[in-house]
């Protein structure tokens, strides 16, 4: 039997309004109004305030002095810039480890797979949250702190770039367990320029797709290139 999670106020206020933004019900560059939430979660402000805090810090929101805080919004260049980043953090901790991914990270990324392979399009908000975890396992291999952090700051692009244009949930849903199968059997091979090599053309693969629901050509833009460096 699974072990029952008990979570406070403040987290399940967390969950809900992120959950709102990942549905598109809160859109990019909309403003929230804390007393709003607060009715509607039948809550005084307070957790609602602290439940924004956390979601300033893992940037799914943006809070401007005199105006109050709003729903992130990132356009194609910064989405480029965040997963070209968090791609060549990925690569960083494969080729430090030599390829060499440990047993026990090969396990705990087959439990994510397995939760995806059960995804649909009702459940979306949680496509991206399964994509950190399975990512964030082959960086925590390193035990180098530091990189975890720096790349766990970038985990909001992964979240914002795939709500602010979703043309079709289940589709996104369903293609997460065939694409991150990929990664995790190279994984299984020790081979270090393999694994970077499926990295890269994951995280890129998202970006062309991206610039393609957006209408935009692949050769009116400099930076589409392969993430690999």
């Amino acid at each position: 039997m699974a072990a029952i999670q008990f979570r406070t106020l403040r987290e399940n206020v967390v969950e809900e309004i992120r959950n709102k933004i990942i549905n598109q019900e809160l859109k990019p560059g909309e403003r929230i109004v804390e007393l709003d939430l607060a009715e509607e979660f039948k809550t005084s402000r307070g957790p609602i305030r602290e439940a924004l805090r956390q979601l300033e810090h893992e940037g799914l929101i943006v809070y401007t002095r005199n105006v109050g805080c709003a729903v992130k919004d990132i356009g194609l260049e910064e989405s480029f810039e965040i997963y070209l980043i968090r791609a060549n953090y990925e690569i960083l901790a494969v080729k430090y480890m030599g390829g060499k991914v440990p047993p026990e990270t090969i396990a705990n990324m087959e439990k994510v797979l397995d939760k995806m392979s059960r995804l649909d399009g009702e459940h979306y908000a949680q496509v991206y949250l399964f994509d950190n975890e399975l990512h964030g396992e082959l960086v925590k291999m390193t035990k180098l702190e530091h990189l975890y952090r720096l790349w766990s700051e970038l985990n909001y692009g992964n979240i914002v770039t795939g709500y602010n244009n979703v043309q079709d949930k289940e589709k996104v849903a369903g293609r997460q367990y065939k694409i991150h199968k990929e990664l995790v059997d190279m994984c299984r091979t020790g081979d270090s320029a393999g694994i970077c090599s499926v990295l890269s053309k994951h995280y890129m693969r998202t970006i062309r797709r991206l610039m393609r629901e957006l209408g935009v050509p692949e050769d009116d833009v400099p930076f589409a290139q392969d993430f690999l460096l």
